[in-house]
């Protein structure tokens, strides 16, 4: 009986020593803006970013990357401060008001009582990376005229940025610098308007 006993004792302390083992804790990410130079005039007109869509993969707290091919890593204990979508638009914002010089650029849907004179309509097709690999930014874009709804011109870029480390840090940081590559292509466009 007495080894049974102190089987029953060892294998108890065994789960009492596997139930104090602790959880990583989560760290929590958010996109940055890129310092990027005022265009020598002003955009004049008020501007509306969004809606941006994202696939429902990346619709999640948890950061996702990729291992070879199409499987995907969703990482339960580095995650995004906010919805990604939100993420975009708020460097999106950020970066095309500081671009065109304005402070009239606001989120879709406005909070601030502006009428917007033009709506860029973001659809992000991949926004994810391999480590060790390259992230990737698949996006495409439409500007719409506010007064008429008349799409006055639509686009679609890849960006490609390098993320050579496993860590996150870096990862959040190579997608923060796809976003202002997009938003590069964006002032293009509407400064062409």
């Amino acid at each position: 009986m007495s080894t049974c006993r102190r089987g029953l004792q060892v294998c108890l302390l065994g789960m009492f020593l596997a139930g104090c083992a602790t959880t990583p804790t989560a760290q929590f990410y958010a996109l940055e803006n890129v310092d990027v130079a005022a265009s020598p005039g002003r955009f004049d007109r008020v501007l509306s970013v969004g809606p941006i869509d994202v696939p429902e993969y990346l619709d999640r707290p948890q950061m996702v990357s990729r291992e070879t091919g199409n499987r995907l890593v969703v990482d339960e204990f580095n995650r995004w401060g906010g919805p990604l979508a939100e993420e975009v638009g708020r460097v999106l914002t950020g970066h095309l008001g500081a671009a065109l010089n304005s402070q009239r650029v606001y989120g879709y849907p406005n909070r601030i009582a502006a009428d917007a004179d033009y709506r860029v309509a973001i659809d992000i097709r991949r926004f994810d990376g391999v480590s060790g690999g390259d992230v990737v930014l698949d996006a495409a874009w439409s500007v719409i005229d506010e007064r008429t709804l008349a799409v006055l011109e639509t686009r679609s870029a890849i960006y490609r940025e390098a993320w050579g480390d496993t860590d996150y840090g870096a990862y959040a940081a190579a997608m923060s610098r796809l976003v202002s590559l997009l938003g590069d292509d964006l002032v293009a466009t509407l400064q062409r308007l």
